[in-house]
């Protein structure tokens, strides 16, 4: 299966403070889950899945990350700055069908593919069996998990927000967004009109973030409004590594990533 007319972007600007003292000299994509960092789990992945074009964008402790297989491109403001801002550092190469990953997670080449796969032009993957993963996270999956509503036809109603009950979590979005070349278009020119809009650039996208600080699920939550964001259901089968406990988890169970 050849997916070269496929690029990769891979958000890895983080500085991964929760994951202290092991991201004192590296970034959060170098930690290793078994002895292999998680960005070469995800490269390893996405070549396998026949993508070749992969970009990375860098920020904290960014001269650790080398690769052959990656086009690097360096946030310069990573410290002050989210994933909005980070994903737009690569804009020159966001062109065509896009891939678009956390450098945090690490996911099995089934769901890589079934994303790819699906010829919707904005669409996220979403965990249906989030909630169990989450109970051996975190005490209080409420704590930590995001509201997710479905709405018809395979259709993200609302996601992002603080849940104030299990009722309001559908799924969960892991990290993952599949964009068409229109898909793509799309995402360029909303980012472009929130630049050029006062109000937007201050509360981007009806958020309480700047454009500069506006998570990926802002950006998402726009799409979802407008009826124009898509899910793919999957069943685990990747993992978040956001902390030590995380870390844990993934280093005991990734074998229902392979």
């Amino acid at each position: 299966m050849s997916n070269t007319e496929t690029t990769a972007i891979i958000l890895a600007a983080g500085q991964g403070t929760r994951l202290r003292p092991l991201t004192d000299e590296i970034p959060k994509c170098m930690v290793e889950i078994n002895n292999k960092p998680m960005l070469n789990w995800q490269l390893d992945t996405l070549q396998a899945a026949g993508i070749q074009n992969i970009v990375v964008v860098t920020g904290y402790k960014e001269n650790k990350i080398n690769d052959s297989r990656i086009t690097k491109v360096f946030n310069v403001e990573y410290a002050s700055t989210n994933m909005i801002y980070s994903l737009f550092c690569a804009e020159e190469y966001m062109k065509g069908n896009l891939i678009i990953t956390y450098g945090d997670i690490i996911y099995s080449e089934e769901i890589l593919i079934k994303l790819i796969e699906d010829e919707r032009d904005i669409v996220i993957a979403s965990d249906e069996e989030w909630q169990e993963y989450w109970e051996s996270r975190c005490e209080d999956p409420l704590s930590d998990a995001e509201t997710f509503r479905k709405g018809k036809n395979g259709k993200v109603q609302s996601l992002g927000a603080k849940a104030n009950s299990i009722n309001e979590i559908q799924g969960q979005f892991i990290g993952m967004i599949k964009l068409s070349t229109k898909g793509t278009s799309r995402i360029k020119e909303v980012y472009q009109d929130c630049k050029n809009n006062k109000k937007c650039q201050s509360k981007a996208w009806g958020s309480d973030r700047d454009l500069k600080n506006a998570y990926m699920t802002d950006l998402m939550n726009y799409f979802a409004k407008n009826e124009e964001l898509y899910y793919n259901p999957i069943n685990r089968g990747w993992f978040e590594v956001d902390d030590l406990q995380d870390l844990k988890l993934a280093e005991k169970e990734n074998k229902i990533i392979r």
